[in-house]
């Protein structure tokens, strides 16, 4: 009789273990190395939204680095900062460049709400979304080789995404958001 009560409480106590490491391993996924160069690290995470209800961005940050893009012709191989804050009314926008040449450009602006509602058509006909909850590290690289995107919108949703490695946008998306950023530079500054 001890025997199957010793035997009951063990396997309750493995089902207590395995469900907790699935429960874990629901909300993500990781992949780790150590962290020497080349060491990588890989996390998916599975609860983060892949639809978001909101249209209404208040912050939008992205790297975007082409340095080693087969093609670039449009927009040159460059790492690109963009940056979009909602602030008193206006937009903050943040944008500069640089290449391994050493040409660099940057420009800070303010702008009308519409810059925003510009921004949200370009992240949804892309569905950014799709990427959100993806985070991958390679320790050790020379220069920043990949993307990283993080949008906040006003109902507390958040897209977030980090490859240092290799991009996850789509060419013709980068190329309207540089576009949108330099196209308001231009026209801020005039």
């Amino acid at each position: 009789m001890k025997w199957l009560y010793f035997s009951l409480g063990a396997a309750l106590a493995v089902t207590a273990i395995a469900g907790g490491i699935l429960a874990y391993s629901r909300h993500y996924r990781e992949q780790d190395s150590d962290n020497i160069d080349g060491g990588v690290v890989k996390r998916y995470w599975s609860d983060a939204p892949k639809v978001i209800a909101s249209n209404e961005i208040t912050e939008f940050h992205s790297v975007i680095s082409l340095i080693s893009a087969y093609h670039a012709d449009e927009v040159g191989h460059r790492v690109y900062r963009l940056d979009a804050v909602i602030e008193n009314n206006s937009v903050l926008v943040r944008y500069d460049w640089y290449d391994r040449q050493g040409d660099s450009d940057k420009a800070e602006y303010k702008t009308d709400a519409d810059f925003m509602a510009r921004l949200q058509e370009i992240v949804s006909a892309y569905d950014f979304a799709q990427y959100n909850g993806y985070y991958h590290s390679v320790s050790g690289l020379p220069d920043m080789y990949g993307e990283t995107l993080d949008v906040v919108y006003a109902s507390g949703e958040r897209l977030h995404v980090y490859d240092n490695q290799s991009g996850f946008l789509p060419y013709e998306a980068i190329i309207e958001l540089v576009m949108l950023f330099g196209a308001a530079t231009k026209t801020d500054a005039e």
